[in-house]
């Protein structure tokens, strides 16, 4: 989203020869949205995050795409152990008091020069004798918690991220759960009506940049088709996992020391999704909320990337369908088990849960993002304590170009990892890619 934005700007401002190229079959990166028959779902973005702070809200709405959420108290809301007792509903109460508390940025400050985690952990023994829970489920909603900023981060560990990279994000102050009505990829199509689809190459991933080889000062660009293009300037858009990853064989020469050692303080996480659907409702009338509460750990080995999903819910506007996040480290274990095995353990693990019988899915899908070479994660991009610690106070390094021997501006970035308040959300994205844009043309107006 964010290099088609950037596309879009170009062209408006009158640059026309440029092309975009696309690793993938389809554009839109960590939009994708998937359609069979009256199915639809997303394999990724999801969500207009902020509501009606969100541009993107607004743009739906004037699309005639914008969904409203479905109000709280039409849900049928459990929480179950595995085998299908209930938890005290108190718990989930003073997770939700701490989950709110630590998204004010005022609460989170002690916590700059922390993990973010730290501040979940710190507040959560208050807030639960406050609700005066079962000491015996302590543990579990505190897990509980810990799945459930992770689920919202994609992180392995709530203490990975700096509290004061948590800090920066803005979360417009509305906690809706806005979707686009047709699809998400109602955005990218509405995007890329603007590039003329000459300008568009699919299919196309580029194995080689060489931005500092040419006496002209111009920059090589090969794609692994070897198609090559010779550039004033590269917008690149890749993801930062993408680009942790293949940084060495990507770019010739080498990226200077300083940027790869800020790549060195980010990390891109991984949450997937599980969606079921059937013919049916057959756990009831009412949309479903469930959320498992892990009191006892007594999953098999091979069914223990469960204990990363904290609930599963109705996919919006497909109320015979659940989906079911798994983040961090049980995604990878996830990812690595064959789809009918992955299948077969949510459907065991929903009868445990729901005490019901349950119908074989009619329709299955999981994703597999940190399988994918061009992305190796899905969200949240965050900087690390570790990062923090060697520097990295905020995003706008990731922003600083690239120049060659000449001392010309050849490589830009865009890219949500690269916005400092909007990070891991589309909108931050295509924002990104636009102020990218309008930083080249300021640059060639200099020039």
């Amino acid at each position: 989203m964010a290099g088609l934005s950037a596309a879009k700007k170009l062209l408006q401002e009158g640059v026309k020869n440029l092309v975009v190229l696309e690793a993938q079959d389809y554009l839109g990166g960590r939009v994708k949205t998937y359609r069979e028959g009256s199915i639809l779902t997303e394999d990724g973005a999801e969500w207009i995050h902020g509501g009606k702070g969100n541009f993107l809200y607004f743009l739906a709405q004037k699309l005639g795409g914008l969904t409203q959420p479905l109000p709280d108290n039409v849900y049928d809301v459990r929480f179950r152990m595995p085998e299908g007792k209930a938890a005290s509903k108190k718990g989930y109460l003073a997770a939700r008091r701490v989950f709110n508390q630590c998204e004010n940025n005022k609460i989170l400050k002690p916590y700059e020069d922390k993990g973010y985690g730290e501040c979940y952990i710190d507040r959560f023994p208050a807030a639960y004798k406050s609700f005066r829970a079962p000491k015996t489920e302590k543990a579990a909603w505190l897990e509980f918690l810990h799945l459930w900023v992770n689920k919202d981060t994609g992180m392995v560990d709530w203490r990975d991220q700096s509290g004061r990279d948590a800090r920066h994000f803005t979360d417009f102050g509305y906690d809706e759960w806005n979707q686009w009505k047709a699809g998400y990829d109602t955005l990218t199509n509405y995007i890329q009506e603007s590039i003329p689809a000459k300008k568009i190459e699919l299919n196309s991933p580029v194995c080689k940049i060489f931005w500092d080889s040419d006496p002209q000062g111009g920059v090589l660009v090969v794609t692994s088709a070897q198609t090559a293009y010779i550039a004033d300037y590269v917008l690149v858009t890749a993801s930062v996992g993408h680009l942790k990853e293949r940084q060495d064989l990507l770019f010739s020469p080498q990226l200077p020391a300083s940027y790869k050692s800020n790549l060195d303080g980010i990390e891109l996480g991984i949450a997937d999704k599980v969606q079921l659907g059937w013919d049916t409702k057959w756990w009831g009338n009412d949309p479903i909320d469930l959320s498992p509460v892990f009191i006892n750990r007594n999953l098999t080995e091979e069914m223990s990337w469960l204990y990363g999903i904290m609930e599963f819910m109705n996919i919006h506007q497909q109320d015979k369908m659940i989906q079911g996040f798994v983040p961090g480290d049980y995604a990878l274990q996830m990812e690595k088990l064959p789809e009918e095995t992955v299948k077969s353990h949510l459907i065991q693990f929903l009868k445990g849960l729901t005490g019901q019988e349950v119908p074989e899915p009619t329709f299955f899908r999981r994703s597999k993002w940190m399988d994918n070479v061009w992305m190796r994660g899905s969200y949240n991009s965050y900087v690390t304590v570790e990062g923090d610690k060697a520097g990295l106070k905020s995003r706008k390094p990731f922003l600083k170009s690239i120049k060659n021997q000449q001392n010309n501006k050849v490589i830009f970035w865009a890219g949500e990892h690269t916005d400092t308040t909007r990070f891991g959300t589309v909108d931050g994205a295509m924002k990104s890619g636009t102020k990218a844009a309008q930083r080249i043309v300021k640059y060639r107006k200099m020039k």
